[in-house]
């Protein structure tokens, strides 16, 4: 494993085991975070304090209890890693929020500074803001 993907693999370790300090540590100051798509949460968030505060945190009040993401495969080395992997969740409408991902992460230095996110979003309007997407 590549020194690159030991840092990607702790960030989802440390998130897995509700460390957000720890995990959180691992991102430069100025990291930019795009989660693809159209969702409430949805974005470019700049820097560690705006991805914290507009992101993490709302995000995490739609989610009841633990949100774990597997990590199934690690891709690339050098400054870029590809992580693909799988979550399970519940969400605070009591649905199930098992999404699947795909997460595109730069690292510099020993520090994460930008990662795209790429996942279900029609998985989380439905489930974690209970948001029918089709009339019947």
């Amino acid at each position: 494993m590549s020194e690159t993907q030991k840092i990607v693999q702790q960030w989802f370790d440390h998130i897995a085991a509700g460390n957000a300090e720890a995990a959180f540590a691992l991102f430069a100051d100025d990291v930019v975070y795009d989660l693809k798509g159209s969702t409430p949460v949805s974005g470019v968030y700049r820097g560690l304090e705006q991805l914290v505060n507009e992101f993490f945190v709302p995000w995490r009040k739609q989610i009841d209890g633990d949100l774990v993401v597997h990590v199934d495969e690690l891709i690339g080395a050098g400054e870029r890693v590809v992580a693909l992997g799988h979550g399970e969740a519940k969400t605070v409408f009591g649905l199930p929020y098992n999404n699947d991902y795909a997460f595109v992460f730069t690292v510099q230095n020993g520090k994460i500074t930008a990662v795209a996110e790429f996942l279900d979003t029609a998985l989380v309007e439905t489930a974690a803001y209970g948001r029918r997407l089709v009339d019947r």
